[in-house]
């Protein structure tokens, strides 16, 4: 079975979304064989697209992981701008 899985999240500016998306970006290498993810920068959206053999719970572990690696990201920014 294969599955798409396509999250797209719409940040306040475009800034934003690039810094999100190079926070993330490292965090993609050496994944699991049959779980592949794409992540790309449309304005201010982050598009997040996963592919997967695996069983369904690998894919929702997977998702689940960048997305709380995005939410530490959103916070370490949110920080940033409450200190300067």
């Amino acid at each position: 079975m294969k599955i798409k899985v396509k999250i797209s999240i719409d940040l306040k500016e475009s800034s934003v979304a690039k810094a999100i998306y190079s926070s993330l970006k490292p965090d993609n290498i050496n994944i699991p064989v049959g779980l592949d993810i794409e992540m790309k920068v449309r304005g201010k959206h982050v598009i997040i697209i996963f592919f997967s053999t695996k069983r369904l719970e690998t894919l929702i572990s997977a998702i689940d992981d960048l997305l709380a690696c995005f939410q530490a990201s959103i916070n370490t920014l949110l920080e940033l701008l409450v200190f300067e």
